[in-house]
C-alpha cells in the first residue's frame, strides 16, 4: 500500500486546532475545475486524448492572529479538501483525492496562494495485463499535490455566500515506490461558491507586538529516514532503504533557517538495479565492475517556519557515488512537524531533476 498522502494528511491535520474558545471561523467551498494534463514528457502523449474535469469540495478554519505565526503569515487559513477529476481517458481513468490546504492571502485578502498535499485513490492503474498503456500510474493509492491561484469575493450583499475564481494545479506521484511512475501535471480553471459559517460572530485580526530580531545559536540535527522505493524497472518489488542525516542549521530570523550537511544513503533497491544491467551488459567492464550500492551526499538547505510545521528544501551532491544511477545531484522537498523544541517527524520527496527517487519518512532531534 502506498502510505505517502495518509502519512502527509495525518502530518498536516495535526497544526489543525479544533479548539472551542473563538479564534477561528469556519468556511466552506465547492468548485468545478476544467483542465489539461502537460505534456511532461513524449511517453504520455498517447494518453492525452481530452480535458480533465470534476469539482472540488473545502473546508478551511480561517486563523486570526492568537498565534505569532498567524500573524506573520498575515493570516492564514488551513482546512481539508476533497477532489474529484475524470483524467479525460478511460485509460487513466477517474482521481478521488483528499488533502490538507494552506490558504495564504494578498492585495486585501482578495487574492490567495493554496498549498495542498494528501492521497489520491486510481480507479484504472497500471497493470502488466489488464492496462500495460497507463505508465504513469503505477499503484492504486497516490500522493496528491494541490497548488491554486485565486481571486474570492466573500459576503456578497451581506450574506455568507461569496464566489471564487482561480486557476489550478494538481500533481499525482507514487514518488516511485512502485514503477511506472511517470506521474501527471494537471492545469486548469476553477469557478465556485463559498459559505461563511460564522457570518456573523467572527474574531477580530489581532495586531500584537512582536520582536522583530529573532537569535539562536547554531543547532545540530541528527535524522534517520527510510521508506520503499524500486530501481524503476517495471514488475520489480519495492525494497527498504535507509539514509542517516547530520546536518546543523541556523535561523535567520523568527521564519527562516539555512542547513549544510553530510548524509549516507543506502538504498537496497540499487543493488538489484547492479544485478540487473550486469545480466544485461555481460561484456561491459565497467557495468560489471559495479558493486558497490552506497552513496555519500553533503547537501544545503532551507527551512521555512509556519507553527509546528516547518516547509523543506534541500539542494545536494553526491561525494561518493560508485555507480552510474541517475544524476549525481539531487534535490528535496518536504515538511517537518515539531512536537517541541527537539523532537519532529519528516515527510520528504527526494529527486533527480524531474525523476522522482523516493518518498523518504524520518524522525530526528535537534540539539
Amino acid at each position: 500500500m502506498n502510505k505517502i498522502g495518509f502519512f502527509i494528511l495525518v502530518f498536516c491535520l495535526g497544526q489543525f486546532s479544533f479548539s472551542q474558545e473563538k479564534k477561528y471561523s469556519h468556511t466552506l467551498g465547492i468548485d468545478y475545475t476544467y483542465g489539461h494534463i502537460m505534456l511532461h514528457r513524449p511517453n504520455i502523449a498517447h494518453l492525452l486524448q481530452g480535458p480533465t474535469n470534476g469539482f472540488l469540495i473545502s473546508w478551511e478554519q480561517q486563523t486570526y492572529g492568537f498565534q505569532e505565526w498567524e500573524q506573520r503569515y498575515n493570516y492564514p487559513s488551513y482546512g481539508a479538501s476533497f477532489f474529484y477529476q475524470n483524467m479525460g481517458n478511460s485509460t487513466l481513468g477517474d482521481a478521488y483525492s483528499i488533502q490538507a490546504d494552506y490558504r495564504f492571502y494578498f492585495w486585501q485578502r482578495r487574492l490567495s496562494l493554496r498549498v495542498g498535499s494528501g492521497i489520491a485513490y486510481m480507479t484504472n492503474p497500471f497493470d502488466i495485463n489488464d492496462n500495460p498503456k497507463n505508465t504513469v500510474y503505477g499503484s492504486t493509492l497516490l500522493g496528491s499535490f494541490l497548488f491554486g491561484f485565486n481571486y474570492e469575493k466573500r459576503n456578497l450583499w451581506d450574506t455568507p455566500v461569496g464566489v471564487r475564481l482561480g486557476g489550478f494545479l494538481m500533481h499525482y506521484s507514487n514518488g516511485r515506490t512502485r514503477s511506472p511512475n511517470t506521474s501527471t501535471n494537471n492545469y486548469g480553471i476553477q469557478l465556485g461558491l463559498t459559505y461563511d459559517l460564522n457570518h456573523e460572530n467572527q474574531p477580530e485580526f489581532q495586531k500584537k507586538e512582536y520582536a522583530e530580531k529573532f537569535t539562536e545559536p547554531v543547532q545540530f540535527n541528527f535524522q534517520f529516514s527510510s521508506g520503499m522505493n524500486d530501481a524503476g524497472i517495471i514488475g520489480e518489488s519495492n525494497r527498504p532503504f535507509v539514509v542517516l542525516t547530520g546536518y546543523a542549521d541556523k535561523r535567520l530570523n523568527a521564519k527562516s533557517a539555512v542547513q549544510l550537511g553530510v548524509e549516507g544513503f543506502f538504498t537496497s533497491s540499487i543493488r538489484h538495479y547492479i544485478r540487473h544491467q550486469q545480466s544485461l551488459f555481460p561484456n561491459n567492464e565497467k557495468v560489471q565492475s559495479y558493486n558497490d550500492w552506497r552513496r555519500v551526499g553533503l547537501f544545503v538547505g532551507h527551512e521555512l517556519f509556519a507553527g509546528k510545521l516547518s516547509l523543506i528544501t534541500q539542494a545536494g551532491y553526491y561525494v561518493y557515488y560508485p555507480i552510474d544511477y541517475l544524476k549525481p545531484y539531487y534535490t528535496r522537498v518536504g515538511l517537518k512537524r515539531y512536537f517541541n523544541d527537539q523532537i519532529y517527524v519528516s515527510v520528504m520527496l527526494k529527486t533527480h531533476m524531474a525523476r522522482a527517487e523516493a518518498m523518504e519518512y524520518g524522525v530526528g532531534i535537534r540539539f
